[in-house]
């Protein structure tokens, strides 16, 4: 089974963020809203990582030896939600983003970060908890620059003559 810890792991965050969708779209409610994408904004869109990751890290880490690096699990966290948002703010089909940044999370964690990490593991779990309370946050009183923006809300004022 540890062998496949990877593997189940990103299949526990996928799964995770399929039933969170599912959840959502069938009873709505503010818990939904925060773990969620609610627009298509890459923020948004970037939560769906976050927070699947978040529980795929945790079927990782349960069929691990426990010698792997929680921090590498912290790093991941952190950063590929961010450039998830990065990304679907500079590309068009960010739709497809969240699926493919919860398996390079996988992989970067499998193949580098699961050994001991720069910086020990309470800066990155502190940073992780900050990147939490930020996706709350923004998800509550989101601004309205850059990634937070909905691209379809865009679109559609485009083409409304004035």
């Amino acid at each position: 089974m540890r062998r496949y810890r990877y593997l189940l792991g990103c299949l526990a965050a996928i799964g995770t963020v399929a039933f969170l969708l599912w959840f959502h779209a069938n009873w709505p409610s503010p818990l939904t809203r925060l773990l969620t994408p609610v627009s298509d904004s890459p923020w948004e869109q970037s939560k769906a990582v976050f927070w699947g990751y978040l529980a795929g890290a945790l079927v990782m880490w349960a069929l691990s030896d426990r010698r792997e690096s929680r921090a590498g699990h912290c790093v991941v966290l952190i950063l590929v939600p961010l450039l998830t948002a990065m990304a679907g703010w500079l590309l068009p089909e960010e739709w497809i983003l969240w699926p493919l940044g919860l398996v390079v999370g996988a992989i970067l964690y499998g193949l580098f970060l699961n050994r001991k990490v720069f910086g020990g593991e309470l800066l990155w779990y502190t940073l992780a908890i900050l990147l939490g309370i930020a996706y709350i946050l923004f998800t509550v009183m989101p601004p309205a620059v850059g990634p937070f923006l909905d691209s379809s809300a865009a679109a559609v004022m485009a083409t409304i003559p004035c």
